[in-house]
C-alpha cells in the first residue's frame, strides 16, 4: 500500500498510468499479473509512504529488469 504525502506523477500498474497526487491511497495486489512502479512526473518533489505487512520471506520480483530480491530473517531462538 501507498499513501501519497506530497506531489503528483503516475502510477504504472500492470498496463496502466495513472495519474497520483497527495492524498491518494494506492493498494497493488500480489504477485507478478501486478506489476507496479510509482514515477514522479512533475517538477515538485513527490513523497510518498510505503506500507507493508512485512510478511518473511519477503519476495519481489522487478520485471523491467528481470531481476529478484529475497529478504527474511531467521529467528536465533529457533531450534534445527
Amino acid at each position: 500500500m501507498f499513501v501519497v504525502l506530497e506531489g503528483s506523477g503516475t502510477l504504472r500498474a500492470a498496463a496502466e498510468m495513472l495519474p497520483i497526487k497527495a492524498g491518494d491511497v494506492i493498494f497493488i495486489p500480489t504477485g507478478p499479473e501486478y506489476p507496479h512502479q510509482i514515477i514522479n512526473t512533475s517538477e515538485a518533489p513527490l513523497k510518498y509512504l510505503s506500507i507493508s505487512t512485512m510478511e518473511e520471506p519477503e519476495i519481489c520480483e522487478y520485471p523491467d529488469s528481470g531481476k529478484f530480491m529475497a529478504e527474511g530473517s531467521m529467528d536465533r531462538e529457533q531450534s534445527f
